[in-house]
């Protein structure tokens, strides 16, 4: 990979000269070339891990592809450089390195798992492997970024180095070649900050001072990303990194760097001295909100900046939700101050966390300020266009933005409880009603059958017997009962259809809808 030095654009190797400018394009620094076979390729150390392949070399040490020969797993190893082997000012620096690495634990930084150190003189440290590309194989083919792109992308590694200031340590040499993307099928892109081989751990938390290792790295780093201060070789804060990672956030937004020159020098002096170019003027489409953002953490004092990552991060993500970009961030662990609020403190000192109790929070916090909600008669407005202090647009006339407005609605389909017992009190009366009219009516008149009058017969009859008169007496009173049984019947069954008739009307009230 070929730059210019005069702009900073980065181009393929086939191409010998910026067509930007027409400058003799150079091999890009920050990344390594072609290097000849590596004898510790297929070495194993301390028999636990087999040195595979080599991934890229650093300014203090190699990294290898190997493999934990006890559990068959792979894992990424970084050697010390041969040549520091007789330099204890270099060898005390990276066991710094394996220190801060191994304190800092934050899912956007390299996992370190192991450190060791060979019989024959060899410092390792074993970190995760990963898989994917640096930030600098992206820009060289992608750049310039998409903001929203950008800014997802800057959050992530904003959020490992605010976790590091928090426990003392500057990166110092933070560039797109130590920002690595770990790439997964159907999930969601993942950045690593790596290589802490120049980090500075504060004197306290460290426990010593050292002003050897001091020394030995003040001016180590990449010029191009490397603030003022860095470059004159004072007193670092974590200021140093905001301004790196303003390089960085530049860089993917326009395409190349705020500063560049032939030498590192030259490109040290720019920093020190000048002011950069707008990165709207480069791309238009920038938001003017993201370039201040940019621009303040590119100021030359350190007091002009945020004080350290995590304020950069904040003002970053702030104006990424004033922007409306999708991809601004993503957060679902609650902060230790949330755990706190919702937690109880055991006699031992344990804080015991009520999941119940953090969901409800989490839902009340993820819906507050993220609705307004009107009154009915402001939705009425609304609704006909007669808004007076919001526009339909989601703008207010004072030019403040709201995310969504909730319009309460009259629904067919209402929640409320009060139609149903309404119906359920009319129901109750109409069926009181029939029963009492039922009752009060009374048993329902018979029918009287006229007896049938005796038939006069010209020829003289024999008397009956007492038998047959008596059944004859009684017949007609049967029948009469009979008459009687039938109407009966008949006036209850049309009772009991009125009945069930008025069941079916109050149960297809209670079925409609209110």
């Amino acid at each position: 990979m070929l730059h210019c030095p005069t702009c900073g654009r980065h181009y393929s190797p086939d191409v010998l000269a910026c067509p930007e400018d027409n400058t003799p394009l150079q091999a890009d620094p920050t990344l390594v070339g072609d290097t000849p076979p590596d004898p510790l390729i297929g070495h194993t150390l301390d028999d636990k891990y087999k040195l595979e392949e080599r991934l890229g070399t650093g300014g203090m040490g190699t990294v290898y592809r190997a493999r934990h020969v006890l559990i068959d797993r792979a894992v990424a190893i970084k050697v010390l450089h041969h040549r520091f082997f007789e330099d204890e000012s270099a060898r005390a620096r990276f066991r710094r390195e394996a220190k801060a690495a191994g304190r800092l634990q934050h899912q956007n930084a390299v996992t370190v798992t192991d450190f060791g150190e060979t019989g024959d003189g060899y410092l390792y440290i074993v970190m995760e492997l990963l898989i994917g590309r640096t930030l600098r194989d992206v820009l060289a083919k992608e750049a310039p970024l998409d903001p929203a792109r950008a800014v997802s992308l800057m959050l992530q590694v904003s959020d490992a180095v605010a976790a590091a200031h928090e426990a003392g340590i500057i990166h110092r040499d933070l560039k797109p070649a130590n920002i690595f993307i770990v790439q997964r099928a159907d999930v969601p892109s993942v950045v690593k900050v790596l290589d802490f081989g120049i980090a500075k751990l504060a004197a306290d938390s460290l426990d010593e001072d050292d002003p050897t290792l001091t020394l030995f790295g003040a001016m180590i780093g990449t010029p191009r990303y490397m603030s003022p201060e860095q470059c004159d070789g004072v007193e670092l804060t974590p200021a140093a990194d905001v301004y790196s990672l303003g390089v960085i956030l530049y860089e993917m937004l326009t395409g190349t760097v705020p500063f560049s020159g032939s030498t590192p020098l030259a490109i040290a002096m720019r920093h020190a001295s000048e002011q950069p170019r707008s990165p709207r003027e480069i791309v238009a489409s920038i938001p003017e909100d993201l370039e201040r953002v940019v621009l303040r953490a590119l100021e030359k004092l350190p007091e002009d900046r945020p004080t350290n990552a995590g304020e950069f991060r904040r003002e970053l993500f702030e104006t990424a939700e004033r922007l409306g970009l999708e991809h601004a961030s993503i957060t679902s662990a609650p902060d230790l101050e949330v755990l706190r609020g919702i937690g109880t403190e055991s006699p031992s000192g344990r804080l015991v966390i009520d999941i119940s109790r953090l969901r409800e929070n989490r839902a009340a916090t993820s819906s507050a300020g993220d609705m307004t909600v009107l009154s009915e008669d402001q939705a009425t407005q609304v609704l006909q266009g007669k808004t007076t202090n919001r526009e339909t647009d989601g703008r207010t006339k004072d030019g403040r933005t709201f995310a969504r407005v909730d319009v309460p609605l009259n629904s067919r389909r209402s929640t409320s409880r009060i139609p149903l017992i309404l119906s359920a009190i009319v129901l109750a009366v109409i069926v009181g009603a029939t029963l009492f009219a039922m009752r009060s009516s009374g048993p329902t008149p018979a029918a009287v059958l006229p007896t049938p009058s005796p038939t006069v017969e010209t020829t003289p009859t024999p008397v009956p017997s007492p038998v047959r008169r008596a059944e004859q007496q009684r017949k007609p009173a049967n029948e009469n009962e009979n008459a009687n049984e039938n109407a009966n019947g008949n006036s209850n069954s049309k009772k009991g259809s009125k009945v069930g008739s008025v069941l079916k009307k109050a149960g297809r009230i209670l079925k409609k809808p209110f």
